[in-house]
């Protein structure tokens, strides 16, 4: 039986490198999505090479934890928000904001795309 029919999965942060690489925007990333029970409702692990990006209007809401690296959020105001190893964030939908990392990172992800997106 399958993890996803007995209702726990195990959120492997090695599964990510059997997964290809995929280019999306300036990022070279690998994900490896892990559960997607329905609903908008996505788990699983993302690396990416190091890039800067700005994002005009964040597409999901996202909660994470880092595993690898380090990721910098610069708000419009100017205000830098970092994120290390073992340290959680949460991004709402929309938020605009520049993300950046210089070294690769990995990290736990949890996204729910709004119902009036599905």
């Amino acid at each position: 039986m399958s993890d996803a029919l007995r209702g726990i999965v195990r959120l492997d942060p090695a599964r990510v490198t059997a997964e290809p690489q995929i280019v999306e925007g300036p990022a070279l990333t690998r994900t490896a999505s892990l559960f997607e029970p329905g609903a908008g409702l996505t788990a699983g692990v993302w690396e990416a090479e190091p890039f800067t990006e700005h994002i005009p209007s964040y597409p999901c809401d996202e909660v994470g934890v880092v595993l690898e690296g380090t990721i910098h959020l610069r708000l419009p105001d100017g205000t830098t928000e970092s994120f290390g190893p073992g340290e959680a964030l949460a991004i709402s939908e929309g938020t605009e904001c520049t993300w950046h990392q210089a070294a690769r990172v990995r990290k736990f992800y949890v996204i729910r795309e709004r119902a009036e997106k599905l």
